[in-house]
């Protein structure tokens, strides 16, 4: 199973080209000031082009350069007798989402720009131990990450849309601690990962 999430926030082109402009404005008017004589303090102006800019060229990366490719895929340890036995009578083509979670990862592959993606997550789905519907993402993840901080808790955020609400938190046993996973899924794979049996609601 392999889900790519594209960007669904039309504005963002938008917003980083304001930030742009506010910057070129910001960098422009202790100029102008200083060619018709009116004396400016410089050092805020140049602050905010700075601000400006950072912030443009960090949502231009983050939002419109950064991509990810989700994949739930045969666990790379598992021989093909392993595959073949666990395919073994079953009369019509199965998918890799019918095998058992002990036979399966859950991977996210990253990429920028043209560069070729690199696995940046891979994970055992038998390690699952919570899938959560996310509905207020600043505040959702705050209430998963109080839940499980007390035994020791990381998150990654593999989300490409600017602004985003609506996404899926997946906590995972990675070692002796937990991993939070959010994600914007396709229905498919949502519907996959709704389906082990493990959804909760934050908190």
């Amino acid at each position: 199973m392999r889900c790519t999430p594209s960007q669904k926030n039309p504005r963002v082109t938008a917003v980083i080209a304001a930030l742009l402009v506010s910057g070129g404005i910001s960098y422009a008017v202790p100029i102008v000031c200083s060619a018709n004589g009116i004396a400016v303090g410089g050092a805020l102006f140049q602050l905010v082009t700075v601000a400006a800019v950072v912030a443009a060229v960090f949502l231009a990366v983050r939002f419109q350069m950064t991509h990810f490719v989700y994949l739930v895929r045969p666990r790379s340890d598992i021989s093909e007798n392993g595959m073949e036995t666990a395919f073994a009578g079953n009369v019509s083509p199965l998918g890799v989402t019918h095998l058992p979670p002990e036979m399966l990862d859950f991977v996210v592959i990253r990429s920028q720009g043209s560069r070729a993606g690199a696995a940046e997550c891979v994970l055992s789905i038998a390690d699952l131990a919570a899938v959560i519907p996310v509905k207020k993402m600043r505040a959702d993840k705050k209430t998963i990450r109080e839940q499980y901080q007390a035994d020791g808790y990381v998150f990654y955020d593999y989300t490409v849309t600017l602004g985003l609400d609506e996404a899926l938190a997946l906590v995972f046993v990675d070692g002796n601690r937990y991993a939070g996973i959010f994600i914007e899924p396709d229905e498919a794979m949502r519907t996959y990962f709704t389906s082990l049996g493990k959804t909760k609601k934050p908190g």
